[in-house]
């Protein structure tokens, strides 16, 4: 079809619909299922899409893919990233949800929406309020947003099949923010083991306690604020070598300390995409 709007009364057959979108006629009609996505109805025994309705649609969905599977310009994160920061900024919770479901549903992979999209948006969150632009309270309204979508997007991260081992995800004694860690323990679900996220501001005495009953192979520290004491590292792989075969530390986060880390004999990663590649080489070995 071509890219001229068609006039506002005019109605679409849902497979004009999906060719002026440039999807598959069961993608259309996959968004049309969930009732609040693409609105339509049914006449003379067809199903119909309103044409002023579709360029809504269009227009709420600027950047959302079209291109066909398999391609790497598949999904335009950046402007997605510009949107869903909007949002977040404004406390939009419904609006953030629904570009993250539309995201999925045109088939970007769970992850890749934590990698390119929540974690940069949040990122800009963070310089925001660095910055003095948005207040602590904007900032905290944000971050709740983000863990409602973390929460609906959880299954995604689910693999089946025999577990590779058993892992512990937390953040050190101090360190409040919480996301980054429940990110890691959901890569970490997805590469097979079987996590015990342990949330924010764990004490290495608890930890200790914890690991006495609960024997895991991995244990992942995210570390978001810089000035993180060195011998915390030293002390989380202390407690790592307790009682049976060492866990392997993991330690990651923006304000981690790399070469605190490797000192210490942990294994630093430097983002979460980082983290994936170096799971799957766990896994291989």
């Amino acid at each position: 079809m071509p890219d001229t709007p068609p006039p506002d009364g005019l109605l679409l057959t849902l497979q004009e619909a999906a060719d002026r979108l440039k999807v598959h006629y069961m993608t259309a009609y996959r968004w049309v299922r969930k009732g609040q996505e693409l609105p339509a109805f049914k006449a003379g025994g067809r199903l119909r899409v309103r044409a002023s309705e579709l360029e809504r649609f269009l227009l709420d969905r600027q950047a959302d893919v079209a291109l066909p599977a398999g391609s790497p310009r598949r999904t335009r994160w950046a402007a997605h990233v510009d949107r869903l920061h909007r949002l977040l900024l404004d406390g939009r919770a419904v609006d953030a949800a629904g570009l993250l479901r539309k995201v999925v549903s045109d088939g970007a992979p769970a992850g890749d929406v934590y990698l390119s999209l929540l974690a940069p948006a949040l990122h800009r969150v963070g310089e925001d309020w660095a910055a003095g632009r948005i207040g602590v309270a904007a900032e905290h309204r944000a971050t709740e947003i983000t863990a409602v979508a973390m929460a609906r997007l959880g299954d995604h991260f689910r693999r089946r099949g025999p577990s590779r081992g058993v892992a512990v995800t937390l953040t050190p004694p101090g360190e409040q923010h919480g996301l980054g860690s429940a990110m890691a323990a959901d890569f970490m679900r997805a590469a097979g083991y079987d996590v015990h996220h342990l949330g924010v501001n764990v004490p290495t005495g608890e930890l200790r306690q914890f690991l006495s009953v609960v024997a895991c192979d991995v244990i992942c520290s995210s570390v978001t604020t810089p000035g993180l004491d060195p011998g915390y590292y030293r002390e989380l792989v202390s407690v790592s070598r307790d009682g049976g075969p060492p866990a392997v530390v993991v330690i990651g986060g923006q304000g981690a300390d790399p070469e605190a880390a490797r000192d210490a004999g942990a294994l630093h990663v430097a983002d979460l995409r980082d983290l994936s590649l170096r799971l799957d080489a766990m896994a291989r070995s």
